[in-house]
């Protein structure tokens, strides 16, 4: 089954660069986020910068939905937005450093989610900010990262793919693109194929954070595993009709995190800048490579009672790999920011 879907998945899809001889090349995506002056956030810019996703796609968060379900800018003016906040100046340079852009629109709690979707006004009046919106900073569409799936009760789900449905129709009709983020966890009411028929251009499947997935008795567990992640990917695969196999992307970390001994009290979204000044950190390559995971590829220790794990670029490489080898040809990484590795050229070239 797997191969015959992988001449469905390398069609071209939204985004995707020229073939080459050997086939359709890789299309990379990057999300970043705001923050305040003076976090790993802020180096965001200068990492795209040195033309990584050109040729792909940069999705910056300049919108959240607010607790009264309306929508929020983040603003570069605003001292905890003031790194990747939303301005004119940074629009700009997102569009300058990539062929696409999303802008990605977030939010914390079902609470917020509901306050949207639950008023037919809401989500009227919220298509139409967004499809003004994006077309006026020049971008080519909305990531839509809802990230309530596990808490959906009642109505919940029918009214969110409601919302995908205005929203993917509003867009289009302004020549503008839908893409949405989905979990790893295929035992949640989101369904990949049910995103894509309620309109979306691409659909994500955020395929990192089983760690959080384990009670805190047992081993702790890598962001990315490989196995978990060829199976998730086979999951999401399973949900598509086979003509749509080429909109999904699959989502791929670089970021660490850190927890107490037996990986309790996690803290993710640890940026490498960070991971470097924490307790028994090491740059040797014996010491890396005796705490090299070899069923993730990352790199993992223990330091007077606690736990850290990140992905490096060997990691990123093997996940990769893992990717490309079961059709994928559109890979996001979570996250821009903080000096997080990136793929290595020779992986970049492999494969196509």
């Amino acid at each position: 089954m797997l191969a015959a879907a992988a001449s469905v998945l390398v069609a071209a899809g939204p985004g995707v660069a020229a073939a080459s001889p050997h086939g359709p090349r890789l299309v990379l995506q990057e999300w970043l986020y705001p923050g305040p002056a003076g976090t790993p956030t802020c180096s965001a810019p200068r990492e795209f910068a040195d033309g990584r996703v050109r040729q792909g796609v940069l999705k910056p968060e300049y919108m959240d939905v607010g607790n009264a379900g309306r929508l929020v800018v983040d603003l570069a003016s605003q001292p905890g937005d003031a790194c990747n906040g939303y301005s004119p100046r940074n629009a700009a340079e997102v569009r300058k450093w990539s062929a696409r852009q999303y802008m990605t629109v977030s939010l914390a709690t079902l609470h917020q989610e509901e306050a949207l979707t639950s008023h037919p006004a809401r989500v009227a009046a919220a298509v139409r900010r967004l499809t003004r919106f994006v077309k006026s900073i020049g971008f080519t569409g909305v990531d839509i990262d809802f990230e309530n799936y596990w808490s959906w009760k009642g109505p919940d789900a029918g009214r969110y793919y409601a919302f995908l449905t205005r929203l993917a129709r509003g867009l289009h009709a302004a020549g503008l693109r839908l893409q949405v983020d989905g979990p790893a966890d295929l035992d949640t009411p989101f369904n990949y194929g049910r995103v894509l028929a309620a309109g979306a251009d691409q659909v994500v499947i955020m395929a990192y954070d089983d760690e959080f997935g384990w009670p805190p008795s047992s081993v702790c567990k890598a962001v990315t595993p490989l196995r978990w992640l060829r199976s998730a990917f086979t999951g999401a695969l399973h949900q598509i009709p086979a003509p749509e196999r080429s909109r999904l992307v699959v989502g791929l970390p670089s970021y660490g995190y850190v927890a107490g001994n037996r990986c309790q009290d996690i803290t993710s979204n640890v940026s490498f800048a960070q991971m470097r000044r924490e307790p028994g950190f090491s740059s040797n390559p014996s010491v890396i490579a005796a705490r090299r995971d070899p069923g993730s590829q990352e790199i993992r220790w223990r330091w007077h009672g606690r736990f850290f794990d990140y992905v490096d670029q060997q990691a990123m490489d093997a996940k990769l790999a893992v990717v490309r080898s079961m059709g994928i040809r559109h890979v996001s990484v979570w996250v821009l920011g903080g000096q997080n590795p990136w793929f290595s050229a020779r992986a970049l070239r492999s494969g196509g």
